[in-house]
């Protein structure tokens, strides 16, 4: 049995890494690549699952696209507003959703790290994330280091909304 695959972003970085590993895979077949402007409904119809690497614009449709067809969907879009995350939780009441800020088996291990090291160390310690990142990032601070930070945030029980500081924030642009 093969998978069809929907790779939403397929011109960015990742979505173009998620394509090639897919395309590589003799039980995985990339049935359609859009970016944001292309045609979603057409495109999501023909798919089992959807791999999604756009940008919070794209979300909305996308997500109200995959709830109508029934469609699995793996998000690594990260600088969703308060009401996109409500919106991504709900639909997953009702299709399988995967939202993660990064896939990486080393991030991930970082993030059970940093719970880790924050509980041992406790509350003697300051914390701080600093994140660098290649020119071409545009969103600040990345949904990694925002997850970092919310780990920080949940093991001291501070709230992240009140107790977080941002040096930048939003989709900043292309660094220069």
């Amino acid at each position: 049995m093969s998978l069809s695959l929907l790779v939403t972003g397929n011109r960015g970085r990742m979505g173009q890494m998620v394509t090639a590993c897919a395309e590589a895979d003799p039980d995985v077949t990339v049935g359609a690549g859009i970016d944001m402007g292309d045609s979603l409904p057409e495109a999501i119809v023909k798919c089992d699952a959807v791999i999604d690497f756009t940008l919070p614009g794209f979300t909305d449709g996308l997500l109200s696209a995959c709830v109508e067809h029934r469609k699995i969907l793996v998000m690594g879009t990260t600088g969703h507003s308060d009401a996109q995350l409500a919106a991504i939780r709900a639909a997953s009441d009702l299709i399988p959703i995967v939202h993660a800020p990064n896939y990486s088996v080393g991030v991930n291990t970082l993030f059970w790290l940093t719970r880790k090291a924050t509980e041992i160390l406790g509350p003697g310690f300051d914390l701080e994330v600093v994140e660098m990142h290649h020119r071409h990032k545009k969103d600040s601070p990345s949904g990694t280091a925002r997850r970092l930070a919310e780990i920080l945030a949940e093991v001291r029980q501070l709230s992240y909304d009140d107790d977080v500081r941002h040096g930048r924030f939003g989709d900043v642009g292309a660094r220069t």
